[in-house]
């Protein structure tokens, strides 16, 4: 545990954004009855010595959060936005960070699939609450000293790179938790403990509990992963993880050339994981995601472009008004 807490403080000073976060919040500690905590994927991939770019913070209060929050936002100058019906604000330090702070909490699944019951607790109630051990380690931020707190033993699940639930209803009580384990699979390259890959399994009944919308939400979040190719080996491997996407779902991907995917918006990525998906299936995918009019708007387009060329209708593809790359993969993935 010390040398996690060696990483996590030579991480802390490395990186001027967090070091200025973390040093506010020292100095509040010291002047108001509060607890604060650093917690969530940022200790995980600390200790896993990951790169970062940019990144996420979040912080979990026990104490006056409104307050807090506040006067975080007005010092640093940054942008807040509240959380309707619950104790959570987002600020925006900077274009590299934006800030999630909660109240610690636990939480209560009144039936499966159904979003929770929460309300306030400490700490450990909500390292509890959480999804997989790898993401139940906190740092607590004193005003002189850091402190881990690890009850469920995260950071040796860190270690051995190993999923683990923290309970047997936890894919049940939330099924996007299956979604979740798969994407925490395809990028860290961890392995489910026994229990776990069981549980897995057995609870993928309990999809048809969420609404189109949660489970469609969480499929658009493999889109951003670094490393995708990653998620597609394990998705060709296992015909029942294949099933829990839409058929011929980022089958083209292997015809798109690498950086253009890295660069290109959520919008065109859309676009190339559906690409050989039926159109009622995508029609109805996409219907249920609440996208704006100009967004569906556009992803229409390339599809009716797609269509065009497929029909051998288009007479010159410069006439087209889209981005060279784009129109050169759409071609590759014909």
């Amino acid at each position: 545990m010390n040398i996690s807490l060696d990483k996590i403080n030579t991480f802390i000073q490395s990186n001027n954004n967090l070091s200025s976060i973390i040093d506010y919040c020292r100095e509040y500690k010291s002047k108001n009855e509060i607890k604060i905590y650093l917690v969530g994927g940022i200790i995980r991939d600390i200790i896993l010595n990951a790169k970062y770019n940019f990144f996420d913070l979040d912080l979990i209060i026990d104490g006056n959060i409104d307050h807090f929050a506040k006067n975080l936002s007005e010092d640093l100058n940054c942008r807040i936005n509240k959380i309707h019906n619950f104790p959570n604000y987002k600020l925006f330090f900077n274009d590299d960070l934006e800030i999630d702070i909660a109240h610690a909490r636990s939480e209560q699944y009144k039936s499966p699939g159904s979003l929770p019951v929460w309300k306030k607790s400490t700490i450990n109630d909500d390292l509890f609450r959480r999804d997989f051990s790898i993401n139940s380690v906190a740092v607590e931020i004193n005003s002189d000293f850091l402190k881990i707190i690890d009850p469920i033993n995260g950071i040796e699940d860190i270690e051995n790179e190993i999923i683990k639930v923290l309970h047997n209803n936890s894919f049940s009580d939330d099924p996007t938790r299956i979604y979740r384990a798969l994407r925490y699979k395809s990028r860290l390259q961890f392995d489910f403990d026994k229990n776990t890959k069981l549980l897995f399994y057995d609870s993928i009944k309990d999809l048809n509990n969420l609404s189109l919308f949660r489970k469609n939400k969480e499929i658009l979040k493999f889109l951003e992963e670094e490393n995708i190719e990653n998620f597609l080996s394990i998705k060709g491997k296992d015909s029942i993880v294949d099933s829990l996407f839409p058929k011929n779902f980022l089958n083209k991907l292997c015809f798109v050339d690498k950086n253009f995917w890295k660069k290109s918006n959520i919008k065109e990525k859309i676009f190339f994981a559906f690409f050989s998906v039926e159109n009622q299936n995508r029609n109805d995918f996409l219907n249920s995601m609440n996208f704006s009019k100009n967004d569906m708007k556009e992803i229409s387009l390339f599809f009716e472009i797609k269509e065009t060329i497929e029909n051998n209708n288009l007479q010159n593809p410069e006439d087209l008004s889209l981005d060279k790359d784009f129109i050169s993969n759409l071609y590759h993935c014909l």
